[in-house]
């Protein structure tokens, strides 16, 4: 391989050893170090036979260099806090909304029970319908009380002497012989609805009615008062009956003769019905169509058996075609009439003046039913 050197200014050539060209005076570069010998074939890299391996400073163009560590940029590391940050308040609210969650279905839950314990605790008669308004009617135009007219039940009319021992006698037998009877026909009925009326469960109307009668539910006991003359009824409607025994209490609280209380019964809407009335010195079982008053089935003077002032006990049975009326367990009389043969049953007053001051009270509404 030559050593000889050009000279960069002028070309001329030198020797290895000369530091000036001889030519020109040029100041001639120093001899590079003469690389290693590579053969051919041989991999980069590798010495040449016989020698050993080939060691470069870290430093040299030709050593391998590590790769940079490259760090992440500023803003993906903010995002990333960020998007930790989010991550660990949608854990934190899901917890937190769960947790509140159950604490609020857990409050609704023992309020659903405390509430339903207050309702489960209130005495309920048996069978009682709940949102029921029951159906009022008004009859301004009363029939005429009068006498008896030969319907009449057991007691009726005045008697003396041997005739009037008598018949106290026969009223007797037929009072305890009647008294059996209601207590079998009633043995064998079912109760479907009883109303005491601690309240006003059954929606019974209350109110004013035509400025002349005030319903109200207080003290336990339905009171009807009257400041005019009329007659009103109003119904248990979830049902109609035929063969059944009524019963009511009632109590002609103010207007003494003039204040009636009663039970209506097998009514058809727009047909008519039957009612059954007590007043201090007279009651009466007519048949109401819906155009006019008929005669009394039955009627007559309760004053022996009426409790005046106080509470009474009225009842209906009706088996079939047969009517049978009480009052304070006395039979009054049988009848049979087949008018009406199913309907509706409520509770009925009267006011038999115009100037009104009668009030009546109900209580103990019961209906059974009979096979």
């Amino acid at each position: 391989m030559s050593t000889t050197r050009i000279c960069p200014s002028c070309g001329a050539e030198a020797s290895p050893a000369e530091r000036f060209c001889a030519n020109c005076g040029t100041r001639l570069p120093e001899q590079a170090a003469v690389p290693p010998t590579v053969l051919i074939g041989q991999p980069p890299g590798t010495p040449p036979a016989g020698q050993g391996a080939l060691h470069l400073p870290s430093d040299t163009p030709f050593a391998p260099q590590p790769p940079a560590r490259r760090g992440l940029p500023l803003w993906a590391i903010i995002l990333l806090a960020l998007a930790g940050l989010c991550a660990i308040s949608c854990v934190a609210g899901f917890v937190l909304l769960n947790f509140l969650g159950q604490q609020a279905i857990e409050q609704v839950a023992t309020a659903a029970v405390e509430v339903r314990s207050t309702v489960e605790a209130r005495p309920t008669p048996a069978d009682s319908p709940v949102d029921i308004a029951p159906t009022r009617d008004i009859v301004l135009a009363l029939p005429t009380k009068g006498p008896a007219s030969g319907g009449g039940g057991v007691v009726g009319g005045a008697a003396t002497g041997a005739a009037s021992q008598v018949q106290t006698a026969q009223a007797a037998t037929a009072v305890a012989a009647a008294g059996a009877e209601a207590d079998a026909i009633l043995a064998s009925a079912t109760q479907v609805f009883r109303d005491e009326f601690v309240d006003n469960r059954n929606t019974w109307f209350t109110g004013e009615v035509s400025e002349i009668e005030t319903d109200k539910i207080e003290d336990g006991v339905f009171k009807v008062i009257w400041s005019g003359r009329g007659s009103t009824y109003e119904e248990y409607q979830l049902r109609d009956f035929t063969n059944f025994v009524a019963e009511l209490d009632c109590k002609a609280q103010q207007g003494g003769v003039d204040a009636g209380c009663g039970i209506v019964f097998g009514e058809e809407t727009d047909v008519g019905y039957y009612k059954f009335n007590v007043y201090e010195d007279y009651y009466s079982l007519f048949v109401v169509p819906s155009d006019d008053a008929a005669p009394a089935l039955l009627e007559g003077d309760p004053s022996d058996i009426v409790n005046v002032g106080d509470w009474n006990r009225l009842r209906v049975v009706k088996q079939g075609d047969q009517i049978s009326i009480y009052l304070n367990d006395v039979p009054l009389g049988s009848v049979s009439d087949s008018t009406y043969t199913s309907g509706k049953i409520g509770v009925a007053t009267s006011s038999y003046t115009e100037e009104g001051g009668v009030e009546v009270w109900f209580d103990n509404f019961t209906l059974w039913e009979l096979p």
